[in-house]
């Protein structure tokens, strides 16, 4: 009786042996490491549709003001006050033309863009991050970044930080000492949060 118990605990043992050899075999073939391992091609075809969803010319149509603070802009005292910042923003870029130059962002599919603004043209790159809003610029070397906002397919708010918008205008190499835009980058100071910039169609 106790050899016929033997022969089948044994029997029962080799069985399980055979099965887990068999589980490890299977697993063997889907290595985490190898099922989750992102090629730099895989990235390379990420990075081409997400530009191909920017792609085009995107022309001024107007200031744009994004607010988030939430101290003096809370409630209803939020789009009061963007409403007055725009329209000194507005105010501010018809003084130094823009109303009549349109800036002009051209982004391709290859990671370059253009932007054409008061007669000047400059050429550079860029690198955009759909699900936080942000693209990074970089011209002559120099890496600037702001809130890309998208409203449709057609429609987009292009903001920055004061001190950057400055920055941008200056390197188009123009409007270093301009008073209109210095007020309302002073205005900014006064606010959490706030980002100035440009309203964009396609």
């Amino acid at each position: 009786m106790k050899q016929i118990i033997t022969t089948i605990l044994c029997t029962l043992m080799l069985m399980t042996s055979c099965a887990a050899n068999r589980n490890a075999a299977r697993t063997s073939d889907l290595h985490p490491d190898e099922v989750f391992t992102l090629t730099e091609d895989d990235i390379a075809r990420e990075t081409l549709l997400i530009n191909r969803s920017l792609s085009g010319e995107w022309t001024y149509s107007g200031p744009s003001v994004d607010v988030s603070g939430k101290n003096l802009l809370a409630g209803v005292g939020k789009p009061i006050a963007k409403g007055k910042l725009k329209k000194k923003l507005k105010n501010a870029f018809k003084k130094i033309g823009l109303d009549k130059a349109r800036p002009q962002f051209t982004f391709q599919e290859d990671g370059t863009c253009t932007i054409q603004m008061l007669g000047v043209k400059m050429n550079g790159t860029y690198n955009y991050n759909p699900s936080q809003e942000k693209v990074t610029f970089k011209w002559h070397g120099v890496p600037m970044t702001a809130k890309l906002k998208r409203s449709g397919k057609k429609k987009a708010h292009l903001t920055f930080d004061a001190d950057k918008l400055l920055n941008l205008l200056t390197l188009v190499g123009r409007f270093s000492d301009n008073s209109a835009i210095k007020a309302v980058s002073t205005l900014m100071d006064n606010y959490d949060d706030v980002m100035v910039g440009f309203e964009l169609k396609k």
